[in-house]
């Protein structure tokens, strides 16, 4: 084999592993697999430089150049045109003589399937669903036109719209081709690692159908499923699929369909499905990572075809994650359940939020140790997770759910289903919780007796220690301190003032509360909830009503951009300038995901803020507007309050008096419940600040890429790493948020999860008039018009539309950009259509009865693809 050869064509098995770059993902993976001696039909790949003549020869031509500028309306057109040009590419003399030679290696009557590997396909990132091109069939005098139609899939419409959405450079196309021994399959399909609905790592999912997977695939057919358990081996569920069709190799090559082939019997024994599970496992286990394969069986021998990482599971850090089979853990996700934030949080935040907590085990504990918590958090890589499993050891099931429905009602839903002995946690206090509660308790209680006896003192008290904090940590701000240290005596500060003088008036309202409610008894509680609304002390109503106040001031004649520009340059009237800079005073630390230190904040991005401003003024009224809307239930409240009162007076004076004093202390404290965050976010906002004059000079100095990455580092990363000029840290920052980019592009993170992935969701209510049932294929609830295709150029699809149809395939894939959710006649959780919704974020839901029948176009549906349910909205 010559030097050129040995770049252009690499055999398998028996090749040396190669770079993914010259053989596409296909490629990659199916020479990685062949090393592992998995059972691979053998083949060869031709690599990206084997088409280095044709790409030559393409960009040679004006329709490169049309390519190469299209914009978005005439990028389609683009495509088709250059694609007409590959269609009369033909292999040169060098190129057909190392073909004929691979082709040496297999016999003359052999039959291969010819696919696209693409650098950037089967990555963790960007699975392309099925968009390149797959012939099946192909005999070796037909290897040349196979070749050229896998070649020229690279220039595709839907690649290039699927690249663009995934931010991948469409301008370039590269692909290396795959040429592998057919397998005259009996039964073929796919299968998962992981159960790709519950995100149960558990649990192999596998679907089948009769002949070639190429159906299953494609989506053409809906295939049987069958889930295994994967640490006892053992199939725990199967249904029966309908396999409307199926496709089979012909002897002599091509391919024939057969409608409806054997569609009442399963495809797979039990026996069967354990042996692909035990397949999909070893395969995980070389990949270290979750897998989907593609799979095929001839004479009862099982053949592995592909294998590439799944894109959309949810991925939980190794420290929360419990080895197979071992007793279970129950987490919530903090972030989501109460800061309400659905992406993950960057490294630098991470690090920060790690940072506070650890000075509170240090001052209470005066060591580095953690407390034994009854109730355990878990600051991981960019979310907070806390341990439902050590709450239900300390105060059980029913009790935890009431409390945390406060928090998160669906959450708690989800959680009061599960088999508490599974995931309860045994809790018995040891030496440190001792020490703890020795120590710091007798002054919790102490500041929360004192709260509840003299409210409006120690709230006077907190008031000022507030002014202070605000002084003290911009005096440390306009230190030169370094980074570290800054951090951590500004954070020190920000927990004296939270736990000294915040939490225990917070945590003195609600144990006020309770009793309120048991003092005005059951029989007021609709009255005692009308209790809460409009408190005073609270620092985010109180911003809501200056945004209100702002935006009354704010010239109406002016556009935003034109509001930025006369701010900037100082032109508004004194008075909308003056309460414009007293906002910011106040509140220009906060922003939309504030509790993220890499989220800009008001005082940055003014534009952000005026955007909000212009929104609140176009949907407030005279009648209806934050300051109305407080006033209003500030009314209702003392209403509610004389009510109770007024019903007490005819009993015992002494529970009048009781209740009396207990409104009183909830009224002046109650409003605290919001305080926390704000000066945990003030003292984020500090430190970004600092950051961000770091990071300017970290880019000067050529350690940095761009600013923004100085939040993919960590303060350790500052106070070591920093220093030694030697070490990249752009290339240390890419590495940090390695893993929080795998969990930026699971569409939807759950709420619950345990420690093997499983996600928990609430229980699915009974269908009710106008809902229909189908299987849950991509998390998520959203409404919208339905529009029923029948083939994806049938009519237009609007942005916001739910795509509606029998099944998709990969000419479907640019529809989905446009689409708000996806409902499926038929189709498997594998399918194309499945996959592409999952990566894209859309809610699904597929194996819905005459889908394409039961609306009609601009009925508003809600789909549910947590649920699986769609819901008539109206006509």
């Amino acid at each position: 084999m010559t030097m050129l050869q040995a770049m252009t064509i690499l055999k398998f098995p028996g090749a040396s592993s190669a770079q993914l770059k010259e053989l596409g993902g296909k490629g990659h993976s199916l020479v990685k697999m062949s090393n592992a001696w998995l059972p691979v039909p053998p083949g060869f790949v031709l690599t990206v430089a084997f088409f280095e003549p044709w790409i030559g020869a393409l960009k040679a031509t004006d329709q490169w150049k049309d390519f190469q500028s299209a914009a978005d309306d005439n990028l389609k057109e683009a495509c088709g045109k250059l694609k007409e040009q590959a269609a009369n590419l033909q292999f040169d003399r060098e190129q057909a003589e190392h073909v004929v030679c691979a082709l040496k290696d297999f016999p003359e009557d052999s039959l291969f399937a010819v696919r696209s590997s693409s650098p950037e396909e089967d990555l963790e990132g960007a699975s392309f669903a099925g968009g390149y091109e797959t012939v099946l069939g192909v005999t070796a005098s037909e290897i040349e036109g196979a070749v050229r139609k896998a070649f020229m899939s690279c220039l595709d419409y839907r690649i290039a719209v699927y690249k663009r959405e995934r931010g991948i450079d469409w301008k370039d196309p590269l692909i290396a081709v795959v040429v592998q021994q057919q397998i005259a399959s009996e039964i073929a399909g796919v299968g998962f690692s992981l159960n790709p609905v519950t995100n149960n790592y558990d649990e192999a999912v596998i679907n089948s159908n009769w002949g070639l997977g190429e159906t299953v695939v494609s989506g053409l057919t809906t295939p049987d499923t069958f889930i295994v358990d994967k640490v006892a081996m053992r199939q725990i569920n199967h249904s029966l699929g309908g396999k409307e069709n199926s496709i089979w190799l012909l002897p002599d090559g091509g391919k024939e369909e057969r409608s409806s082939y054997r569609s009442g019997e399963l495809t797979l024994s039990e026996g069967q499905s354990v042996a692909l599970t035990m397949l999909i496992s070893r395969i995980e286990k070389v990949y270290g990572k979750p897998m989907d394969i593609e799979w095929a069986i001839a004479g009862g021998v099982i053949h592995l075809l592909q294998a590439r990482p799944i894109t959309t599971h949810v991925p939980l850090p190794p420290e929360l994650v419990t080895a197979p089979g071992e007793k279970k853990r129950l987490y919530v996700d903090a972030t989501m359940s109460a800061q309400g934030l659905s992406k993950p949080l960057s490294v630098m935040s991470t690090a920060v939020l790690k940072s506070l907590f650890t000075l509170i085990y240090r001052r209470d504990l005066g060591t580095h140790r953690n407390v034994n918590w009854p109730v355990r958090a878990y600051l991981t890589e960019g979310r907070i997770y806390i341990s439902a499993s050590h709450a239900l050891g300390m105060m059980g099931k029913t009790k935890f759910c009431n409390l945390f429905s406060n928090v998160d009602p669906l959450a708690a839903q989800a959680i009061s289903q599960v088999d508490e002995k599974t995931y309860r946690a045994d809790w018995h206090p040891d030496t440190t919780f001792a020490i703890w509660a020795i120590r710091r308790l007798p002054r919790l209680v102490s500041r929360m007796l004192r709260a509840r006896m003299w409210p409006d003192r120690c709230h006077e008290e907190s008031q000022a220690e507030m002014v202070r904090y605000i002084h003290d940590a911009r005096l440390l701000a306009e230190q030169d301190l370094a980074v570290p240290e800054f951090a951590e005596r500004l954070l020190g500060r920000t927990a004296n003032l939270i736990f000294n003088y915040v939490v225990p008036l917070f945590a003195a309202s609600r144990i006020v509360l309770e009793r309120l409610k048991k003092v005005a008894g059951e029989e007021r509680e609709q009255l005692v909830k009308r209790l809460e609304h409009s408190l005073p002390h609270n620092p985010t109503v109180e911003m809501g009503m200056a945004l209100y106040d702002l935006s009354q001031l704010l010239p109406e004649r002016l556009s935003v951009d034109e509001l930025t520009d006369a701010i900037k340059e100082r032109r508004l009237p004194d008075r909308c300038l003056t309460t414009w800079n007293s906002f910011l005073d106040k509140y220009g630390h906060r922003c939309a995901g504030e509790l993220d230190i890499a989220s800009p904040r008001y005082r940055e991005n003014p534009r952000m803020l005026l955007e909000q401003l212009a929104t609140l003024r176009a949907s407030s009224t005279a009648n209806d507007n934050p300051r109305v809307r407080y006033e209003r239930n500030l009314a209702d409240r003392l209403a509610a309050y004389q009510e109770v009162c007024d019903e007490l007076k005819s009993g015992d004076p002494r529970r009048l008096r009781r209740f009396k004093l207990l409104y009183h202390v909830w009224e002046t404290l109650g409003g605290y419940r919001e305080a926390p965050k704000f000066f945990v976010i003030y003292a984020i906002d500090l430190l970004r600040q600092r950051l961000v004059r770091e990071a300017d000079l970290l880019v000067l100095g050529g350690r940095l890429r761009k600013p923004e990455q100085i939040f993919d580092l960590n303060l350790d990363n500052l106070k070591h790493e920093f220093a030694d000029a030697g070490i990249d840290l752009a290339k240390l920052a890419a590495r940090n948020r390695e893993f929080i980019d795998r969990l930026a592009r699971v569409p939807v993170l759950p709420a619950v999860i345990d420690s093997r992935g499983l996600i928990l969701r609430p229980p699915t209510p009974p269908l009710k008039e106008g809902e229909s049932a189908g299987v849950a294929i991509s998390a998520g609830i959203v409404r919208g018009p339905v529009k029923v295709l029948h083939h994806p150029h049938e009519k237009p699809l609007n942005r916001g539309d739910i795509l509606v149809a029998r099944a998709t395939d990969p000419g479907w894939t640019p529809l989905f950009v446009s689409a708000a959710g996806v409902v499926l006649e038929i189709g498997g959780l594998l399918q194309h259509g499945a996959l592409v919704a999952r990566e894209y974020g859309l809610p699904c839901v597929g194996g819905v009865a005459d889908a394409t029948t039961l609306w009609q176009d601009g009925t508003i549906v809600e789909v549910d693809g947590s649920a699986g349910v769609v819901r008539r909205i109206s006509s």
